[in-house]
């Protein structure tokens, strides 16, 4: 049995990206630690949440009063959008135990590469020898995300990582392959559990304000979501 780490960078990231890996790494009865180290308080789905902008979602504006949640603050969404992680990684088949919030997580939106190589070297130092997914550096990608890519590359490196994946998010694959020409991207699907993968990209869209899941992620990133949905795979590159 292999020890796998997985370094999300944002509450959806496990599900969008990486969910088809993490599922297909359970099904052969590996060790999976998805590790969040941001903490998403920066979302612009808040000013919809909030009524201050319309959501792209409803087609409307909010009244979070009349929703039935009140008006969001920063700590409110890092709250909201923990559990809407915690609940997806569950559906996937992740144990409890093996979900982590990196200590003094970064801030979204100010990550480092210097910042990601610590989380490194913390998960590293409880799991000796365990094998590293990360996202991709290539494409011209999101600061959080290429950020931990540019750590992961450091450490494989310097020795300090002797197994590493660089995973790619499906948005980014076309721009990923122009930055590097004759890329081998390869893919991951779970042949009996991709339903499991779905599940947890579905708990992104729940809507039941009482029971505070105000569907986050999927007010943020519909068009991702609908598509992993209907092709749940995963795309990685070797470093």
């Amino acid at each position: 049995m292999a020890i796998n780490l997985f370094f999300v960078p944002h509450q959806d990231d496990e599900a969008l990206t990486f969910g088809a890996g993490i599922r297909n790494h359970l099904d052969v009865g590996d060790e999976c630690h998805v590790i969040l180290y941001t903490d998403g308080r920066s979302s612009g789905v808040r000013r919809q949440l909030n009524g201050e902008t319309r959501s792209a979602l409803a087609r409307r504006y909010y009244d979070p009063a009349a929703e039935g949640y009140g008006r969001l603050e920063e700590e409110d969404m890092v709250r909201l959008r923990n559990d809407e992680f915690r609940r997806s990684c569950l559906a996937l088949g992740v144990p409890e135990t093996h979900i982590h919030f990196a200590d003094g997580q970064m801030r979204d939106g100010s990550t480092t590469a210097e910042g990601c190589e610590d989380v490194l070297r913390e998960y590293l130092r409880r799991y000796p020898e365990a094998r590293v997914k990360a996202f991709t550096d290539l494409g011209g990608n999101h600061a959080d995300h290429a950020n931990m890519g540019r750590a992961a590359r450091r450490l494989a490196r310097t020795g300090e990582i002797a197994d590493l994946r660089l995973y790619v998010e499906p948005y980014n694959l076309r721009n990923a392959k122009r930055e590097v020409r004759r890329l081998e991207l390869l893919v991951e699907r779970s042949r009996d559990h991709s339903h499991k993968v779905v599940a947890s990209l579905q708990e992104y869209k729940r809507w039941d304000p009482a029971r505070g899941q105000l569907a986050i992620g999927y007010h943020s990133v519909k068009r991702c979501f609908d598509q992993a949905i209907a092709k749940p795979v995963s795309y990685y590159h070797k470093p």
